[in-house]
């Protein structure tokens, strides 16, 4: 087995990026990492996550809580769930954005 380590960024904006780090073995993606985060007030805070680290498929609501939640794609291939997130991530980010710095507001 020779694992190929790729991590990239995807340019959402001009001030939105997705992180995305996979780890492949012959093109079938063993572990990833899919991270949203965005400038806000002169920060680039992390904001939403989905990786299958810890030995199991979560994702993070950065803007709820630090824990990961768990997630059930059951009869999906890894490379398929990279896929599914980062299509969604991509539909769903400026919502994203917009609960964190709601839930900053929040916090004051």
């Amino acid at each position: 087995m020779v694992i190929k380590r790729t991590k990239f960024t995807r340019l959402l904006t001009s001030e939105d990026y997705l992180d995305i780090t996979l780890f492949s073995d012959r093109g079938k993606i063993i572990k990833f990492a899919l991270n949203y985060r965005a400038v806000i007030k002169d920060k680039i805070p992390p904001i939403y996550r989905v990786d299958n680290y810890h030995g199991f498929l979560h994702e993070q609501k950065l803007w709820i809580t630090n824990k990961p939640i768990p997630l059930n794609e059951a009869g999906l291939t890894n490379n398929e769930i990279v896929d599914k997130y980062v299509d969604k991530i991509c539909m769903n980010f400026y919502k994203y954005k917009e609960y964190y710095i709601n839930s900053l507001k929040d916090k004051k």
